[in-house]
């Protein structure tokens, strides 16, 4: 192939993607879902680059987010092993991408493997560097993870993965909704929401968790469907 052409066709490769986030992955079509991902995480690694190649951060980029979005569905299937097997292609993929943002959200998504099968010193860790990389700018994006971030503490906390006093899950939470509330992400905040009312249903703060269900439901309408 042509390498003019070979920008336009990791375009339409992430498009593709994209795609298939909102019209399966995202309506609960998972296996179909699937099925893209792989096809198109195929045709890019068929462009055989080289490190050399101007070309090769990008296409690395979009494959460590298709690989992203295949471990994602291999967890909810069970499929443990095959999901850490693609996440550790995924974090090398981003490596060699150097985008600091997609590097993140694969030490994020990495860390939370670890800690689900049992590596949580390891999964920490790697937490831990994703959290520096959001917190080194200021862009959505960057918001954005370090909100999620902030979540996900909240969410392994509340599935008992990680030993954390009941009163610090809320503090994640609330840490979550300051950063997300100002950038309108609503998913997060309704996620964040949901975190701390099962939080406070644990500490028997049922008209606080009440509360907190209204929250979450509220923001979750407040979500524009792709």
């Amino acid at each position: 192939m042509h390498n003019n052409k070979i920008p336009e066709l990791i375009i339409t490769i992430e498009n593709r993607i994209e795609e298939a986030l909102h019209s399966l992955e995202m309506r609960e079509d998972i296996e179909q879902a699937l099925t893209v991902y792989r096809s198109a995480g195929s045709e890019l690694i068929a462009l055989e680059l080289s490190p050399e190649d101007p070309n090769y951060p990008e296409q690395q980029r979009v494959l460590a987010y298709c690989l992203l979005r295949q471990g994602n569905i291999l967890r909810q299937l069970g499929e443990a092993e095959a999901a850490m097997a693609v996440s550790e292609r995924e974090i090398a993929a981003a490596r060699a991408s150097q985008d600091e943002i997609m590097l993140a959200r694969s030490l994020m998504s990495n860390g939370t493997n670890r800690i689900v099968t049992g590596e949580v010193d390891l999964g920490f860790s790697l937490l831990d560097e994703a959290r520096v990389l959001f917190e080194h700018g200021e862009s959505y994006d960057h918001r954005q993870g370090l909100g999620w971030y902030w979540i996900l503490q909240a969410d392994l906390a509340n599935a008992g993965l990680i030993e954390s006093e009941t009163s610090e899950v809320v503090n994640c939470a609330d840490r979550a909704l300051e950063i997300l509330k100002p950038i309108e992400n609503w998913p997060g905040v309704a996620r964040a929401y949901a975190a701390r009312a099962k939080a406070n249903e644990n500490m028997g703060n049922k008209t606080e968790a009440e509360k907190d269900y209204q929250e979450q439901e509220y923001y979750q309408s407040r979500i524009v469907p792709e």
